[in-house]
């Protein structure tokens, strides 16, 4: 055989339970050629694309790939939000556990510089328009210098003008630098410009019906996307006689135009403005952090006009004035310090064992169902315990030290946490399950690349929460054992009617779940920032 196939198929069949999807399916592409596989709406093209891709594997029939590197652009957006646009195309290097050296970072580059994309390396895919995204992934398939790409439907979603150019490109991509490609597309226009051999497929379950030959060897690429004589009578006949395959429902017709349309623009002024920002765009940004001692000024002087208006007793809440001049004199003469370090020390002891623990079971629980049946049921029941009615059974467990304080802290949030861990894991998997099954990562790499990043919002969200309940896990802990605290600070001073300590108190423990929500936060940022 003059030209050796890089994919041989012969009578391949697939089916998903009981539903044949291929039936005796016979193909071949050579080396350098570009194959596309058009037919109606689930007929089983994307799992055509699989078994050659090697995410599944043929049940009947044999396949041969010869492939040493092997590129996938899959239909859907499939960036990870939490990378840049450059460090996304550099990702199947990680993943495959390779250097990303002086000449990867080049060959990246002049991948977007190629694109049209030299600007934009910096930009998260959010900044990005719909087409942009489209080539940054085309980067990231080109990244390994495959010796097959393969593209599932990789425009569908894009306006029509997008779509054209990225068409040109990757016509005159493939041909430049010798990449066999293998295609699935509802276009057939697309299909005739772009292939050396197209091949039609009927419903399901898929048997190729019709094959029309293309060869485009030699032949220059064009500048804009125009069909030549002998592709515009391929197009026409396929048309002709497969013409009951078009015949969609509205619903299934691919997804065209104004959302990558409107994203582009939008993306063009937020990257613009991202730039040399003024104190203008500043204030916009921020205004609602300059709102926060507004409204406070606001509060203080509220409380006190309707305090000295209806003569409110001191009981239901002292003059603003006395409590502010109270928790300055307490913090001045330290008298207030032993008490809120001793709630500190308690609430981020439990809070960091609660997410230890609840990390390494949450994470277990989502990978498995055998642990989530054997575990949930309990789990859920002993949430349903208020930690106040076990309050007194850990003073009687662990003593009257800090211990009790401790661990009502912990299972205060232990319950949270862990349904917010699960579900962050579940909803990482997921998300990213496309690139993990094609990638193949490893454990760990698929846990640090893939896992971790999708699922950190989520954590993070989890852990704001739980930040302030283990200052409330904590306080119940000093309100049934404690001497020192901020929660035993108020029963004593609730104990000699000084009211204006009782509010000291509760201020603080405003100001404690304030802080670990602040603290959480800028913890996110910076691991988003190195995840980049």
């Amino acid at each position: 055989m003059g030209n050796p196939g890089i994919i041989e198929a012969s009578d391949l069949c697939f089916s998903f339970g009981d539903k044949r999807v291929l039936e005796d399916i016979s193909f071949a592409v050579g080396r350098g050629e570009f194959v596309s596989f058009i037919g109606p709406s689930g007929c089983g093209k994307t799992t055509l694309l699989n078994l050659a891709a090697g995410v599944l594997k043929p049940q009947t029939g044999t396949l041969s790939v010869r492939a040493d590197r092997l590129s996938f652009v899959f239909q859907n957006d499939t960036l990870l939000p939490w990378r840049t646009a450059f460090s996304n195309v550099l990702l199947p290097l990680e993943a495959a556990g390779l250097p990303v050296d002086g000449e990867a970072t080049r060959r990246g580059r002049l991948l977007l510089s190629e694109m049209g994309l030299e600007d934009c390396g910096a930009l998260p895919p959010a900044e990005l328009s719909g087409g942009m995204k489209k080539r940054v992934e085309l980067c990231r398939a080109l990244i390994m210098q495959p010796d097959l790409l393969i593209l599932d439907e990789p425009f569908a979603s894009l306006d029509l003008i997008t779509r054209e150019r990225l068409n040109t490109q990757i016509r005159g991509l493939c041909a430049s630098k010798g990449v066999s490609a293998v295609m699935v597309t509802h276009s057939v226009d697309e299909a005739c410009f772009l292939s050396d051999r197209v091949y039609v497929l009927s419903a399901l379950p898929a048997r190729i019906i019709d094959a029309k030959n293309l060869p485009k060897n030699g032949h220059a690429v064009p500048e804009q996307f125009l069909l030549s004589v002998e592709e515009t009578e391929a197009e026409r006949a396929i048309r002709r006689d497969a013409k009951v395959l078009w015949t969609k429902a509205p619903e299934e017709e691919p997804v065209q135009g104004a959302g990558g349309k409107k994203t582009a623009g939008g993306s063009a002024a937020r990257a613009g403005s991202g730039h040399g920002a003024d104190l203008p765009e500043f204030l916009h940004r921020h205004w609602s952090s300059f709102l926060i001692p507004v409204e406070l000024a606001a509060l203080f002087l509220l409380l006190s006009w309707i305090k000295t208006a209806f003569s409110v007793p001191d009981a239901v809440f002292p003059a603003p004035a006395a409590v502010a001049g109270r928790f300055v004199s307490t913090l001045l003469d330290g008298t207030i310090l032993p008490d809120l370090a001793m709630t500190v020390m308690e609430s981020l002891v439990g809070f960091l064992i609660a997410f230890a623990l609840t990390a390494v079971l949450g994470y277990a629980i989502a990978k498995s169902r055998l642990l989530a049946r054997l575990f949930m049921p309990y789990l859920i029941g002993a949430n349903a315990i208020p930690s106040v009615a076990l309050a007194p059974f850990l003073v009687l467990w662990f003593g009257f030290g800090a211990a009790p304080r401790i661990a009502s802290a912990v299972i205060l949030i232990f319950f949270p946490m862990l349904i917010s861990n699960i579900s962050a894991i579940g909803m990482a998997e997921r998300s990213t399950g496309q690139l993990v099954g094609f990638f193949k990562p490893g454990r760990m790499r698929t846990f640090r690349l893939f896992e971790l990043p999708a699922a950190l919002p989520q954590i993070v969200s989890g852990v704001k929460v739980s930040g302030t309940l283990s200052v409330i896990g904590a306080v119940v802990g000093e309100f049934v054992s404690g001497h020192q605290g901020l929660g035993a600070l108020v029963g004593i001073a609730k104990a000699s009617f000084d009211f204006e300590l009782m509010f000291v108190g509760l201020l603080w423990l405003i100001l404690m779940g304030l802080a670990y929500y602040a603290a959480a936060q800028l913890a996110y940022r910076a691991a988003a920032t190195r995840l980049r």
